[in-house]
């Protein structure tokens, strides 16, 4: 089996996720202001923020790559950007086929994140005059 076999396995196995989603890394929150931010991106669709392995945390956008075919195949695989290239090599681990979740901390919705703040005893609540 070549390598690129075992990478269309993989990549059908767990339903190609990582053409399902952009993430992009941001500042760990650490004020009023920078909470308010994390709550803004969780007021919209299709907008998740978590924080990885790493304990780094990132802004998720839930948008399918436009090369993604129906069968799960990338209809331009040998030429796909470098991103996607350094997704795990052949045959390695997927973050998305493993039985633990590829975060520690999933945010979906402002609340979630308001409720998580509250459980920490973090003063997060960003009012007009404050800096």
């Amino acid at each position: 089996m070549t390598r690129e076999n075992i990478q269309l396995n993989d990549c059908l196995a767990c339903g190609a996720q990582c053409c399902r989603h952009v993430a992009m890394q941001t500042e760990t929150p650490r004020c009023k202001r920078e909470y308010d931010n994390i709550r803004w991106f969780l007021m919209h669709e299709n907008v998740n923020v978590f924080v990885d392995d790493e304990n780094d945390w990132l802004v998720e956008f839930k948008t399918r790559c436009s090369h993604l075919r129906a069968d799960n195949t990338c209809e331009i695989y040998p030429d796909r950007p470098s991103v996607c290239r350094d997704y795990p090599p052949p045959g390695s681990p997927c973050e998305y086929g493993d039985a633990d979740p590829p975060h520690k901390v999933l945010f979906t919705t402002a609340r979630e994140f308001e409720e998580y703040l509250e459980r920490k005893g973090i003063d997060w609540r960003y009012k007009k005059n404050e800096p």
